[in-house]
């Protein structure tokens, strides 16, 4: 994310307006995305209170499914 961060801040900043204007589309660029891999992270801290067992199983049958729809979005550019 940081270096998506930074790549999306220089092409806000290189694109000849004002700093305070880059900056504020610079946000609105980047708030779904990073509201997307805030709720991934919550919902991957979410399995560690489960029992081991329920966990390792869950992740065994679906690791493949959880995997693609984590990451899956973020195959797009930023």
């Amino acid at each position: 994310m940081a270096l998506e961060d930074a790549l999306v801040l220089a092409e806000m900043l290189t694109a000849g307006q004002p700093v305070d204007r880059a900056l504020a589309e610079y946000v609105q660029r980047r708030q779904a995305r990073v509201a997307f891999v805030q709720e991934q992270t919550h919902r991957r801290d979410r399995t560690r209170s489960l029992p081991a067992t329920v966990r390792n199983l869950t992740l065994r049958l679906a690791a493949e499914r959880i995997f693609r729809s984590n990451y899956g979005p973020l195959r797009e550019l930023p």
